[in-house]
């Protein structure tokens, strides 16, 4: 089965699934009824943030939604946990998901609804010293612009500004229509490192591994584009992984984490 180059033209159909990616009721709804499905990809992501030891106790969690693919085990290594989402469900979604094990762990929950990117140059001002994770959100700006262009000027923007900070983002990179007639488990993705000449490609360079990653995911025609491609600096380590997002969608995740 041949599998054609990203692309940034949007169809109907992805564009109607990020917007039911955005919040709201009818978002929390989906991800409650697809749990055993995302389970292994939640896995994934829990595995891949054990190994994420930031220096600070002290995390500001952007678009942190109701927490429905985020460790309890991961947060409670946190002294405090500033979480943000535009979705006025995500709050008690997310306490109610997480309120138990951070009591535990004597963490302390506040949650904001706002819109945390266009807010965040005063986030990273009033708290210097804490870690940012952005949860599934550096892959829906594409959506929330009108060009290509303003969204690719605004990630650029959001990674120029957390230059000399410690961050972290899970997002997506790629997103397509599922090949069916491939075998349905979850592929283990590869940890690789950005390349200098990856990071100044004009378009996504892909290695071998990730050529090889692309097929084993299994998409039908072309993917589309996040246009997260240049977020991480070049040398990061990034995970990718698996989301099989409904029975007719599989997205491409990456996850990065960078080291002042």
């Amino acid at each position: 089965m041949a599998h054609t180059a990203p692309t940034h033209e949007a169809n109907v159909a992805e564009t109607s699934l990020a917007a039911g990616m955005s919040g709201g009721w009818l978002w929390h709804m989906r991800a409650w009824r697809a749990q055993n499905r995302w389970a292994a990809t939640t896995q994934q992501i829990a595995r891949w943030l054990a190994g994420v030891t930031p220096g600070s106790t002290e995390l500001l969690l952007i678009g942190a939604s109701g927490g429905w693919m985020m460790s309890s085990a991961w947060l409670q290594r946190f002294r405090c946990v500033r979480a943000f989402d535009l979705d006025r469900w995500a709050a008690p979604v997310f306490r109610h998901r997480h309120d138990a094990a951070l009591q535990q762990s004597r963490t302390v929950l506040s949650y904001q609804q706002l819109d945390a990117v266009q807010h965040l140059p005063q986030l990273l001002h009033s708290y210097p010293q804490a870690f940012v994770l952005f949860d599934n959100v550096l892959g829906q700006m594409r959506f929330v612009h009108r060009s290509l262009d303003a969204a690719q000027t605004q990630l650029h923007s959001i990674s120029r500004m957390l230059r000399g900070r410690e961050w972290a983002s899970v997002h997506d990179a790629y997103s397509g229509q599922k090949d069916v007639a491939l075998p349905g488990q979850l592929p283990i993705g590869p940890l690789l490192t950005v390349s200098p000449r990856a990071r100044a490609a004009a378009e996504p360079q892909f290695s071998v591994a990730e050529r090889r990653w692309c097929a084993q995911l299994g998409v039908r025609g072309a993917w589309l584009d996040h246009l997260t491609a240049g977020i991480f600096p070049a040398g990061t380590p990034v995970q990718h992984i698996a989301w099989p997002f409904s029975s007719a969608y599989q997205h491409w995740l990456q996850a990065g984490w960078v080291r002042p």
